[in-house]
């Protein structure tokens, strides 16, 4: 990402992944390394293992969570709902809401930085085996720009296999909260010519994640998620956020050891970039309040 400062507030009509003639800008986010983002990756860790073992968690003989839509039966932690259980279905998704939007008030965005399956897969699986693969930020950006030649078709292809791969293993285990691991095992034992809606729709969902995990990436949470879209009515000056302090920051500049931080008028921001280079949604923190921030911490443990 190129340094950008604007402060007329014009950054607020744009996304910093468009430029002006609205092409991508590809975010080669640089790995943050601090306290909050290894507890973000434990945070994220935890989460992936609970849902790659849920599915096959019974309790009371049944899975703990079923969302199967197409046989009208739901699955909540052991406790089987059917359709004419629905008043109880909605109060509780009504309480659900309710918490989220409290929730949200309190605590801002940390659901998207923290808890949200986009954010965990991507920072915590995906990106961290693109950095294996093709290096930070600095040689990632190198590889981009570098002719097509042996390393580069070798490396694009092994990023793309395990991150195919990968989208396939979160697909099936997608599908088991939809049709049940039980359901699935037969899927995947059967004759393929019996289960041929199952297959289709486990190889739909594969590329579906592999093509947002690959390619998409940061713009399903500036351009799809609603999510983020609601964020301004929810927050308020109480709200905790990850936010810039103008008053401490301003005015931003490099402060040699030989100035006089008062004389100088240069505030604590030493517009290092660091903030922005690290960001997995592009955007410049200093800018304000943003919609793509999902406030994940990395721009403090810049």
């Amino acid at each position: 990402m190129q340094k950008q400062d604007d402060s007329s507030g014009s950054f607020r009509d744009r996304l910093y992944t468009i430029d002006e003639s609205g092409k991508r800008v590809w975010v080669f986010a640089r790995k943050p390394k601090g306290i909050l983002t290894t507890a973000r990756n434990i945070t994220g860790t935890l989460l992936m293992i609970f849902f790659f073992t849920a599915p096959f968690i019974k309790v009371n003989g049944q899975q703990l969570l079923l969302f199967d839509f197409f046989h009208r039966t739901f699955v909540i932690f052991g406790v089987q709902f059917w359709p004419q259980d629905f008043n109880i279905f909605f109060i509780g998704m009504i309480a659900l809401m309710v918490f989220i939007i409290l929730f949200t008030v309190t605590y801002g965005r940390i659901w998207c930085g923290w808890a949200c399956p986009q954010t965990i897969f991507m920072e915590v699986l995906f990106r961290r085996i693109e950095y294996w693969i093709d290096g930070d930020a600095h040689r990632q950006k190198e590889l981009d720009a570098r002719p097509w030649n042996a390393d580069k078709v070798l490396r694009r292809i092994l990023k793309h296999g395990v991150f195919y791969l990968i989208s396939f293993v979160i697909s099936n285990f997608f599908l088991m909260y939809i049709m049940g691991s039980d359901a699935w095992i037969q899927l995947v034992t059967g004759p393929p010519t019996d289960h041929v809606a199952g297959l289709a729709g486990m190889i739909i969902f594969s590329f579906v994640f592999y093509f947002i995990f690959s390619w998409f990436r940061e713009q399903v949470c500036t351009i799809v998620c609603p999510y983020g879209r609601l964020q301004g009515v929810l927050l308020d000056r109480d709200t905790i956020v990850i936010s810039y302090d103008y008053a401490r920051g301003e005015e931003r500049g490099p402060l040699r050891k030989s100035e006089n931080r008062d004389e100088t008028r240069k505030g604590d921001c030493i517009d290092c970039n660091q903030c922005v280079v690290v960001c997995p949604t592009g955007i410049d923190i200093r800018n304000g309040t943003q919609l793509e921030c999902i406030n994940c911490a990395c721009c403090i443990d810049a």
